[in-house]
């Protein structure tokens, strides 16, 4: 590949941003993330930020977003993602369930001991701000896996012709020492930087920019090990001189790319911030004017005559201000404050609770709306709520969490941290990523609740005609009752093999009929013995009373 047609290929890329994107990425920054403020203008390393809002409501609302978001999404003291069969009654099978418990409680590990945490809220962060985020997984000769959220000036998106980012490229800077760490002094000769180990040496604080390019390989080589024959592309450039300092590959792209929503053909994704820009503004506004009434009320304006016999005006405690006595009517005095600030601040409480709703704060702080309700009622409606989030949960699977959780598997397995595959499951080696978050369960609900709500509305029915009690005859109890297990992500392992249910059902029949036996047997030998006079020795009666009388039947 051509270093300098890629860069031509990043420049095409940058100007869309610039000339669409970057403006509005700049302005949601300054109200929700301004510790990333510096997308359209340059910032210097330590230096101080100016003040570009008077209001911190957007911040906030963007951070609890992101905490919300990520405690119901990946709750930290559990296994919040679960690999499993897709079909329910491979997982019935006890070493199938068990595999895969023990698969999901490795890679869990694997997250938990490395810097998923800090990397992931901030790349919430991002999302709550520019609508599009980007997590990078690569492997780590310390921790296994390392984790880096990149933020959205730093990368160019490309889309395939189904609507799925493939390529990625981001521009970074290196120092030369840094430039010799990450790519060795002999590549970066070869690519003609034939200066940069005096440079290296003499300490200089020259940046070069590179860029590094991920996408598909049209001519991949499954089986191959090389990584120039991997799936993914990725070529390292030297943009100063267009040259391709390192090409390599990987077999699963290693950027992780989301959306909250988008546009009609656009690449980038709408963030909560972007959709309540015009809010934010007017909030702005009202809060500066309620700032205003409140200096007018603690410090109004003098009214004074305009001949010069009021001296000293002063606002300090214990001032003298002089005024000419023979004026009676040139007496200074305070102007009472005008407007109402009541309305002012009904308005500021209206426009940031719209702020809030946006970002969806009010889904994670349930107790401030629910309030006198039984925790049953306050459940039934967090749910309902949280579905307004499903659109988005649904994307950030699909297009973030289910690509990475591949990922993490793949690694997991190259590494051989997996055990052994069980022989049934070697016939049918596939798998899926159940989620067991708040969030996750409460967009899968209804999946149960449509059984559970048809088998209701029956079960009222019978009551006025007993033949609708018959439909309820259509249902499998067990099939029902495992599809329901396995629909809330319920441990497989925690279920009986339906051949030792079964089993054990066969028996509890049998003790029922012999039971059924014992308890009919006396009444039925006296009955007998009534109508003859005597039991017949052949007959089953007789072969009850004597098993009593033996001691073989217990009565007890």
């Amino acid at each position: 590949m051509n270093g300098k047609s890629l860069v031509k290929r990043f420049d095409s890329m940058n100007s869309y941003a610039i000339g669409n994107w970057k403006n509005l990425w700049q302005e949601c920054a300054d109200w929700a993330m301004p510790t990333n403020d510096n997308i359209n203008r340059v910032r210097y390393e330590g230096l101080e930020k100016s003040p570009q809002r008077m209001i911190d409501t957007c911040i906030e609302a963007n951070y609890n977003f992101a905490a919300g978001f990520y405690s119901h999404m990946f709750p930290p003291n559990s296994v919040w993602a679960k690999y499993r069969h897709p079909n329910p009654m491979m997982m019935a099978d006890e070493s199938v369930a068990y595999y895969f418990e023990q698969v999901s409680r490795i890679i869990h590990q694997l997250i938990v001991g490395s810097n998923f945490a800090q990397e992931e809220f901030q790349a919430l962060l991002c999302m709550g701000a520019f609508g599009t985020n980007c997590l990078s997984l690569e492997e780590d000769p310390k921790d296994i896996v390392r984790f880096r959220n990149h933020v959205i000036d730093d990368i160019r998106l490309e889309e395939n012709h189904l609507g799925i980012v493939d390529t990625v490229a981001r521009e970074f800077k290196l120092t030369p020492r840094q430039a010799i760490q990450q790519y060795g002094a002999e590549a970066l000769i070869a690519a003609g930087m034939s200066q940069i180990e005096d440079e290296a040496k003499d300490y200089k604080n020259k940046k070069y920019t590179f860029i590094q390019f991920i996408m598909p390989r049209s001519d991949f080589k499954a089986n191959s090990k090389k990584s120039t024959d991997k799936r993914y592309a990725s070529y390292h450039i030297n943009r100063e001189r267009g040259t391709v300092v390192q090409e390599s590959g990987f077999d699963f792209n290693p950027y992780k790319v989301a959306r909250f929503t988008k546009g009609n053909d656009e690449i980038y994704g709408r963030s909560p911030m972007s959709m309540v820009l015009g809010t934010a503004r007017r909030t702005n506004v009202i809060y500066r004017s309620m700032v205003l009434a409140a200096e007018q009320r603690a410090n109004s304006q003098w009214l004074v005559p305009d001949d010069d016999s009021v001296k000293n005006i002063s606002n300090r405690a214990g001032a003298i201000i002089k005024w000419r006595a023979t004026n009676p009517n040139g007496k200074p005095e305070r102007l009472a404050p005008a407007g109402d600030s009541g309305l002012a601040f009904e308005m500021y409480q209206i426009h940031e609770k719209q702020i809030k709703q946006m970002f969806f704060n009010h889904l994670f702080r349930p107790l401030e709306d629910y309030r006198n309700m039984t925790a049953t009622e306050v459940n039934e409606r967090m749910t309902t709520d949280m579905m307004t989030l499903a659109p988005f949960v649904s994307r950030y699977l699909n297009e973030h969490v289910n690509p990475m959780m591949e990922h993490l598997f793949y690694i997991a397995q190259k590494k051989n941290l997996l055990p052994e595959m069980p022989e049934k499951l070697a016939e049918s080696p596939s798998y899926e990523i159940d989620y067991v978050g708040r969030l996750s369960m409460a967009t899968k609900s209804f999946e149960t609740m449509g059984a559970i709500n048809t088998l209701r509305v029956f079960g009222e029915l019978s009551q006025m005609d007993q033949n609708m009690q018959m439909s309820l005859q259509n249902v499998e109890p067990d099939k029902l009752f495992r599809e329901i297990w396995y629909a809330n992500s319920s441990s497989m392992n925690a279920l009986k093999d339906p051949r030792q249910l079964a089993n054990e059902r066969e028996m509890q029949m049998q003790m029922m009929q012999q039971q059924q036996m014992i308890n009919a047997a006396p009444k039925m030998a006296d009955a007998a013995q009534k109508v003859s006079g005597a039991v017949d020795p052949t007959s089953l009666i007789s072969d009850a009373t004597n098993a009593v009388e033996s001691g073989e039947l217990n009565l007890g």
